[in-house]
């Protein structure tokens, strides 16, 4: 008996990024394969964790934003 092809997988949907500003800061979400959530800040690069929600980048990301903004003060 003949072997049929497996069928195609779906190719998977690229959404465009969430985008937040906090402060002087822009946080840029994102899904990736899994169904998880990354984040990159300032049009940085993505952070290698990724987050189960939305929010949890987000906090993340908030935390990052302001450790930044701490370095930076005189």
């Amino acid at each position: 008996m003949p072997r049929r092809k497996p069928a195609p997988r779906p190719e998977p949907v690229i959404e465009a990024p969430v985008l937040y500003t906090v402060g002087e800061h822009a946080l840029s979400l994102r899904v990736v394969p899994g169904g998880r959530w990354s984040v990159s800040l300032d049009g940085g690069a993505p952070a290698e964790q990724t987050f189960v929600t939305q929010v949890e980048a987000w906090e993340a990301g908030v935390r990052t934003a302001h450790a930044q903004d701490l370095l930076r003060r005189p």
